[in-house]
């Protein structure tokens, strides 16, 4: 992770910690852990975080945006995990 977007995750609330959780998959939306049992707050948090930081771009911006893939990858896995607790298999509607 760059300078910049650690200073703008710090800005919009992240911790330390958080941004070390981002540094362990080297901020690749496609390799975003799964949440482990407790963890959906911190997703949740993490993810509102991310997009509080990219609130001033426009939508196409936000789609390019490291910050914005990592919310989609992060929402995605909250969804998933949600789905799995309903007792959904994954990739049923």
């Amino acid at each position: 992770m760059d300078a910049a977007m650690r200073e703008r995750l710090i800005l919009a609330g992240l911790t330390a910690a958080d941004v070390d959780w981002f540094d362990s998959f080297g901020c690749d939306d496609a390799r975003t852990p799964e949440p482990r049992p407790g963890e959906i707050n911190d997703y949740r948090r993490r993810e509102a975080a991310l997009n509080a930081s990219i609130s001033a771009l426009t939508f196409a911006e936000r789609g390019r945006s490291c910050e914005g893939r990592l919310a989609a990858a992060i929402g995605a896995r909250i969804a998933d995990a949600e789905d799995e607790a309903a007792g959904e298999p994954e990739g049923d509607s």
